[in-house]
């Protein structure tokens, strides 16, 4: 089976032709609604939700296993919190959807001021900059154009972080514009959110029984239709009690890294998949002693802990590549 580390490409020359058009167009990014209908999880797992969307709440989870223990979990998240999540995951959804658009409302006030300041200090008797449709239409080796172009190449690398998104190459047309949720980043920022519950599973009886107890309440989240044009935060997740896989795998990644740090996760999905990855996988290095099918990346082993095994057989078999995107 083919495997293969994200091809990341650069969006300089399809963004900038996208964004001429753009220029003087001003955007506005809408974002959906939260809805007040929630479903309640099953009897093990009971979450208290607010009425305002970007009010606190908090997770109360209770349940026995097989042999009979009685395990409990329970977290808060504040007000501050549950705002950060939402606002994240309006802004991953709008850029997923409208990738130019995005990065376009991002880079031209900065790139305004930056033709500003390049302007100012560029002699009269040298070349400048009129505007920036211009900077586009007209690049040149004059200092100005040079560091134009500097500019551009900085704001544009400020977007992708600042909108949590990451380039790629869209698998139908490399001329499309293709951005993926930065999983990596995503991880990084939220896995100190849920440390509370990574604690709590961690006190359990031993580390395969808490990941289990982890991949067990992740897979009671009731599944989100998949769509490749959103993406819900980790907190965003439990706040609506809804995930689609590649929500799942950030959410469960983000606990059993702080279970036990030292082995290495990553993510896995078709190298045919656009926008919010789906289906994605989780994956485990496989002397975590973790229960799962195994499957090789990078020439060594790990265990597949989310995502659909039926899903997974069906890609294995159809010899179709797979990218592993390491999380950390």
């Amino acid at each position: 089976m083919p495997l293969s580390s994200p091809h990341k490409a650069t969006l300089c020359s399809i963004l900038s032709t996208y964004l001429i058009t753009l220029l003087l167009v001003p955007v506005i990014a809408s974002t959906p609604g939260d809805s007040n209908q929630r479903e309640n999880l099953s009897y093990s797992k009971q979450i208290s939700l607010p009425d305002s969307e970007t009010n606190s709440f908090s997770i109360n989870w209770q349940w026995v296993d097989k042999e009979g223990n009685n395990f409990k979990i329970k977290s808060f998240f504040d007000t501050d919190i549950v705002e950060t999540s939402l606002l994240d995951s309006y802004k991953l959804s709008f850029s997923l959807s409208n990738p130019i658009k995005a990065i376009h409302t991002y880079l031209t006030p900065r790139l305004e001021f930056a033709i500003e300041r390049i302007n100012f200090y560029t002699p009269d008797d040298q070349h400048k900059i009129t505007d920036i449709r211009y900077a586009f239409t007209n690049k040149n080796e004059s200092n100005a154009s040079q560091l134009f172009w500097q500019a551009y190449n900085q704001y544009q690398n400020d977007a992708f972080y600042h909108l949590k998104i990451t380039p790629c190459v869209h698998p139908e047309n490399k001329e499309l514009p293709c951005v993926r949720p930065n999983y990596s980043q995503l991880f990084y920022e939220y896995r100190a959110y849920l440390k509370d519950i990574a604690t709590q599973l961690a006190e359990q009886q031993s580390f395969v029984t808490a990941v289990k107890n982890a991949r067990h309440w992740v897979y009671e989240i009731p599944d989100r239709e998949e769509h490749d044009d959103s993406f819900f935060s980790p907190i965003s997740v439990l706040k609506t009690n809804e995930a689609d896989s590649d929500e799942k795998a950030l959410l469960l990644a983000s606990l059993i890294s702080q279970l036990a740090p030292e082995y290495e996760l990553f993510m896995l999905y078709p190298s045919s998949s656009i926008g919010s990855v789906s289906p994605v996988w989780l994956t485990i290095d496989s002397k975590s002693g973790v229960e799962g099918q195994q499957i090789m990346i990078n020439d060594n082993q790990y265990t597949v802990i989310s995502g659909s095994k039926v899903k997974l057989d069906k890609v294995l078999s159809s010899n179709t590549e797979l990218i592993s995107e390491s999380l950390y």
